[in-house]
């Protein structure tokens, strides 16, 4: 994995993840490109320039989260995934998040439609940003969910390969691909985020479309998370869903808490519901994180159905 510069702003650090991480997925799979690390390192370097340039002066990507009103983490992946097509010299976005309607009934929507300068193609992007935690037995694609429960990885991918990927052969947006003067040459799907083992797995298992490449962390119960880190001097912070994409800095100011007592932190909320929390050693001279783990309560999770495909994708 290509190493980042490591940008002092946090939009920027954002933008950067959102170019440099590597894709949960990649590859050539059922015909379609879910692109590769290679893809975005070479993708990183050549837009190094503008992220310098906005770590000084990132007023523009200010403005531009700030104008968006849907707050949810998939719809922030997706406006600085468009800042990137705007601004990389390569691609020209088309279309983005067109609907289909079919009889007043809307059947999908195209996430983004580029053209891509280079390849001098017509390109349909499907794009998706998760963050999943591995149940049971990790290689089976089933096993891992969402924080919420609302989602699983094996219908997210499978939702993503065979029904919004292929929406452009559906006679209605057929259609209205024609009227706008679009001809889509290329299907292209994108998986970023990361997925959470169990902190006390012997091996990172993990379904066989999964890379090896892809962006891992640890999750844990409150006992287990004790085990596992007590005796350590490592400091705890929690984080808000807008702080899982990026790794985050220590900053002395911060508050910042023992193992012990992020538990306490956690068991203290009035939901316990799930908590993203990232580690820090002080000494260490990158002031970057050096763990990223969810703490969860010690009953989650414990009867969920494998089989229930009616999760939300």
């Amino acid at each position: 994995m290509l190493t980042t510069s490591f940008s002092q702003h946090t939009l920027v650090r954002d933008l950067e993840w959102v170019i440099a991480n590597p894709p949960i997925i990649q590859g050539l799979l059922h015909n379609l490109d879910w692109t590769d690390t290679g893809d975005w390192n070479q993708a990183y370097k050549d837009f190094n320039l503008q992220l310098n340039e906005l770590n000084q002066n990132p007023i523009e990507l200010i403005k531009l989260l700030e104008d968006q009103h849907d707050y949810r983490l998939g719809h922030r992946f997706e406006t600085l995934l468009t800042y990137w097509f705007k601004h990389n010299g390569r691609h020209e976005v088309l279309a983005q998040n067109l609907q289909v309607q079919d009889n007043n009934r809307t059947i999908g929507e195209f996430d983004f439609i580029v053209k891509d300068h280079l390849s001098h193609k017509t390109q349909h992007w499907e794009v998706a940003c998760k963050f999943y935690i591995g149940l049971g037995d990790t290689s089976q694609a089933q096993h891992w969910v969402g924080p919420m429960l609302k989602d699983r990885l094996d219908i997210k991918y499978h939702a993503m390969r065979s029904r919004q990927s292929k929406l452009s052969a559906h006679p209605a947006a057929k259609t209205q691909l024609k009227q706008l003067g679009i001809s889509i040459d290329e299907h292209i799907c994108l998986m970023k985020g990361r997925l959470f083992y169990p902190i006390h797995s012997p091996t990172e298992a993990r379904p066989n479309f999964v890379s090896s490449s892809h962006q891992h962390g640890q999750w844990a119960r409150t006992d287990q998370f004790l085990e596992y880190f007590q005796s350590t001097n490592i400091q705890w912070q929690p984080l808000n869903k807008n702080q899982w994409m990026a790794s985050q800095v220590y900053l002395p100011h911060h508050s910042y808490y023992t193992a012990s007592s992020i538990v306490q932190y956690f068991l203290d909320r009035p939901q316990q519901l799930p908590l993203c929390v990232a580690g820090f050693l002080p000494e260490k001279s990158t002031k970057q994180e050096i763990s990223r783990v969810f703490l969860v309560a010690k009953d989650w999770a414990k009867n969920i159905d494998f089989t229930d495909n009616t999760a939300t994708t």
